[in-house]
């Protein structure tokens, strides 16, 4: 009966999740804490993260942004994720390595690579834009710096050197 009347009261509270951006065989590339919020009952709203299929906002960071949940690839309950320290978490009975995923990252829909990157003396990792097919392309021997151009009727005349 409580919970049913706390349901009904905070519905616009939040509920209280960690944010993976991505989910690697041994890493998991990890925004930070979370808050999944929405009009739907809470206790809705936590069987549908228990499940994984909770589609709605979700509050981030400093800043409290608000972004999608199809951003992500999963949004575990606080209590499902463990972190035991800066470099390593335990999530569904595995350990996992942690990659830490900057802010600049959590819009981005595509893959992420995680490096390593020295802060104040410590090792952490850092995931960043895999941008190695972008790169592929632009390599490649028929690539052209600028794509050709139909004539809109106007073409640049030969110049006279005086």
């Amino acid at each position: 009966m409580l919970e049913w009347l706390q349901d009904r009261l905070f519905r616009q509270h939040g509920i209280a999740i960690w944010v993976i951006k991505q989910f690697d065989d041994t890493t998991l590339h990890l925004c930070g804490k979370g808050m999944a919020e929405g009009t739907e009952r809470m206790s809705r709203r936590r069987r549908a993260l228990a499940r994984g299929t909770f589609v709605g906002p979700v509050r981030i960071g400093e800043h409290h942004e608000v972004l999608h949940s199809d951003l992500f690839a999963r949004l575990p309950l606080r209590d499902e994720l463990r972190l035991i320290d800066e470099r390593e978490a335990e999530y569904a009975g595995r350990r996992y390595h942690v990659s830490w995923v900057p802010e600049r990252c959590w819009r981005f829909q595509g893959p992420l690579i995680s490096q390593p990157q020295r802060n104040d003396g410590k090792l952490r990792f850092v995931s960043h834009e895999d941008v190695a097919a972008i790169r592929e392309k632009t390599a490649a021997p028929n690539a052209q710096a600028m794509p050709p151009r139909t004539s809109d009727g106007w073409s640049l005349a030969a110049r006279d050197d005086d």
